[in-house]
């Protein structure tokens, strides 16, 4: 049997019911707020990983400017070849350390042109042209490094990176080296003259038992 409503039945049916198209323009509302919430969660997101990552890119650009600034100041002393001083609180002198060392400093204008003209075609023809990295050389060493499955002997280093070299004392074969050195001769370049580089290469390469730079080794000879 069917069971008729009553009318409070049916006023709080009619009450109840609500139309399909306002149901649908309710869902949308509901859908786009959400929609832009999302947006808004998203952008602020964004916002926050960009200034970290700028964060990040400031303290490595810091520390790479505060590093190479280090490293040219102490590179500068380093090239003056001085030995260095121990002194007792009175000035006196106790010990001078690198002494056993014999190395004569001289000038670019005291070293002859051939000499320099000869180390330069030797050693690095494109000296003058380069930025401390000889791109074709470097390219040549790395091929033949390749080719020879890490045993070639092709050598891709300029004047600036030799002088690195000797500053550092680093020789090691590894990858990471190579490029500090790179990044070493790159500052030398910028920040001293080809006369100033080739001096101080000239005046600290070993030539010889404990002899280092030409000047001390034409003594020796001559």
């Amino acid at each position: 049997m069917f069971k008729l409503k009553s009318k409070k039945e049916h006023i709080t049916d009619s009450e109840n019911y609500v139309p399909k198209a306002f149901k649908k323009t309710k869902d949308k509302e509901k859908n786009k707020l959400k929609d832009k919430r999302n947006i808004f969660k998203n952008t602020k997101l964004k916002k926050v990983a960009l200034i970290v990552l700028s964060l990040f890119i400031l303290i490595i650009a810091v520390y790479v400017a505060i590093s190479s600034y280090k490293w040219t100041n102490i590179a500068k002393q380093m090239l003056l070849n001085e030995n260095s001083i121990i002194q007792d609180e009175e000035g006196n002198i106790l010990a001078k350390l690198g002494s056993e060392k014999k190395n004569i400093n001289i000038s670019i204008e005291q070293i002859p042109t051939n000499l320099k003209n000869a180390y330069i075609a030797i050693e690095d023809e494109r000296f003058y042209s380069h930025c401390g990295i000889d791109i074709k050389r470097t390219g040549g060493a790395i091929l033949s490094y390749i080719t020879h499955f890490g045993s070639s002997s092709y050598g891709g280093s300029t004047i600036t990176q030799q002088l690195v070299k000797n500053l550092t004392g680093n020789s090691d074969d590894k990858i990471s080296r190579k490029i500090q050195e790179w990044w070493y001769a790159w500052l030398l370049e910028i920040s001293l003259s080809k006369e100033q580089i080739l001096q101080g290469y000239l005046n600290i390469i070993y030539v010889g038992p404990n002899i280092y730079g030409v000047e001390a080794r034409c003594k020796i000879l001559f």
